[in-house]
């Protein structure tokens, strides 16, 4: 076993860099180590780093002591840094910007204009270089077996991350791994390209995934419904037909495919969560009850200050398709009314002068947001996500032989978003 190392406060002007590290050929001095590693291995980005957020924690110096040092009763003794060299250089530099190289010494005094210096580092004391030669190889020589350290993969790097882009893809594929849809070898290195085809709302529509709480990713169909579609996309996947080179257009198009499979049904259910500690919750327990089972709208919703603002602009075709859509049941007629939707913003933006080459989603500008009193920059994201969902899922509803919308809840909630746009797009039709 190596000798045991001990931990110890050090003056950081006791610590030198280390002539022989690996990262570098032999060098007789200090100023030529400081001149590689600012010139290739990111000695600024790291300083940087320092100052913004200090030094890492789970990470310490490892130093030994130099021969000869020490000796006299006034000398303090010195080291050589073993593992830190880069974090020790930059450190160095910002209390010194005079010793980075000529061209460097400019941004390291602005970086360390203010910065208060590191008196002491706490570090770990190894006797010498074969003392901690083995906990080197630990860290920088790959996994060896599992004995070194572990690189986390692109899936485990996205849940530490935390950021929503990944969260919903990460959910289906570790739903699918514990449903024995997809083997843990074949998930690795597809997290991209499954979320690129679920950002489009048409394909998570038809394999019935509901991304509403990024927190909580369910399915809004029967299980046995859901994993055939999801088994088929994962399929896909695997031979390359699903795959990151494919557009927007062809994530549409292949929406139409799985809506247009058979052997499936288009009914919904209760959102169900795919994460299993929420999913068994109750179901493992019979003491708890279920959660009440909420009706969903049958209807989008009539408003009068929409119909007062159709009805100024004279004749009756926007108004009789604003009541159409609000009057038909949801229940046994969502493609119905996701065609009269998407017939009606269709109608209401070329009587506000949409030209006809022009959807109606890029008819809404930011500008004409801000002129109708909406918010802009992130503040439009949901009115622009329901436009393009009422505008794909209608076309693709009234256009294609086998696929349709069929999400209700979904029409009523992008309806409700888009009514202040629709009452401002009426006024600029008068005007």
């Amino acid at each position: 076993m190596s000798d045991i190392p001990t931990m110890q406060a050090v003056e950081i002007g006791r610590i030198f860099l280390d002539l022989e590290n690996p990262r570098h050929e032999l060098y007789e001095n200090e100023a030529q180590v400081i001149d590689y590693l600012c010139r290739y291995e990111n000695i600024f980005p790291l300083a940087k780093d320092i100052v913004q957020n200090g030094l890492n924690p789970l990470e310490l110096l490892a130093i030994i002591p130099d021969e000869g040092s020490g000796s006299g009763k006034e000398r303090k003794p010195s080291f050589t840094v073993a593992e830190g060299n880069r974090r020790l250089c930059a450190l160095k530099l910002l209390d010194d910007p005079e010793r980075s190289p000529a061209k460097m010494r400019k941004s390291f005094s602005d970086l360390g204009e203010g910065w208060p210096g590191v008196g002491e580092l706490t570090c770990m004391v190894f006797s010498d270089r074969d003392a901690v030669r083995l906990w080197l190889s630990r860290i920088h020589e790959g996994e060896q077996g599992g004995i070194g350290r572990k690189k986390w993969n692109s899936d485990q790097t996205a849940r530490h991350s935390g950021g929503s882009k990944n969260k919903l893809a990460l959910a289906v594929l570790d739903y699918a791994e514990s449903e024995g849809l997809i083997t843990t070898e074949g998930r690795k290195g597809r997290l991209t390209t499954v979320q690129r085809y679920l950002n489009n709302p048409l394909v998570r529509e038809a394999i019935g995934i509901d991304g509403s709480n990024v927190n909580d990713i369910s399915r809004n169909r029967s299980k046995p419904n859901f994993d055939m579609l999801l088994r088929k996309f994962l399929d896909d996947l695997g031979t390359g037909s699903v795959n990151s080179r494919a557009n927007k257009d062809q994530h549409t198009a292949y929406a139409r495919e799985l809506g247009a499979m058979r052997g499936q049904t288009h009914e919904r259910t209760e959102p169900t969560s795919l994460t299993p500690s929420a999913r068994t919750s109750f179901e493992t327990d019979p003491k708890k009850s279920r959660p009440k089972k909420r009706k969903p709208p049958r209807y989008v919703s009539y408003d009068t200050d929409v119909m007062d603002a159709l009805e100024g602009l004279g004749g009756d075709k926007l108004p009789n398709l604003y009541s159409s859509i609000c009057s038909v049941a949801l229940d046994a007629h969502t493609p119905l009314v996701a065609i009269g939707a998407w017939a009606f913003l269709e109608s209401l933006t070329a009587k506000a002068g949409r030209n006809v080459g022009t959807d109606f989603p890029s008819f809404f500008s930011k500008q004409r947001l801000k002129d109708y009193g909406l918010p802009t920059g992130k503040g439009d994201k949901a009115i622009m996500e329901a436009l393009r969902r009422v505008s794909t899922s209608g076309d693709v509803t009234k256009h294609d032989g086998g696929a349709a919308f069929f999400n209700g809840e979904q029409l009523v909630n992008d309806m409700e978003t888009l009514k202040k746009l629709i009452i401002g797009c009426a006024a600029e039709a008068v005007s």
